[in-house]
């Protein structure tokens, strides 16, 4: 009983960062038409550490997913929770990747002035 609720709990977990997944996708989507593509190569993607961030995140999702597969042949029922675990933490990766995109393609996006309908004389 005991891991059927933890399974529920790393469930909601994983649906939740789906949904932010999509979201923060959107939210670049929508942005990369307005990015300077100039100022971003210069602004974000030649720094050292914007680098090294995404490829930690892209070792580590592989690397969860890749043990969940590895793992999931010698599975029990007791171990689902674990493999489920694996899964959560390969999706939470993924949304940190997400949002260091989300961050670096906001920088390099121009401030907007306010149209004249919403400025109040």
């Amino acid at each position: 009983m005991n891991n059927y609720i933890l399974y529920k709990y790393v469930e909601f977990l994983m649906f939740s960062s789906y949904l932010i997944f999509i979201f923060l996708l959107a939210q670049i989507w929508f942005l990369w038409k307005d990015v300077d593509k100039n100022e971003l190569v210069l602004k974000s993607l030649v720094k050292e550490s914007f680098f090294k961030k995404n490829c930690i995140y892209i070792f580590l999702f592989s690397t969860f997913f890749m043990a969940h597969e590895f793992f999931e042949g010698l599975s029990t029922s007791d171990t689902i929770v674990f493999f489920e675990f694996l899964d959560m933490m390969g999706m939470i990766i993924l949304v940190l990747f997400a949002y260091t995109w989300y961050i670096a393609l906001k920088s390099c996006v121009p401030k907007k002035s306010i149209t004249n309908e919403f400025i109040s004389e």
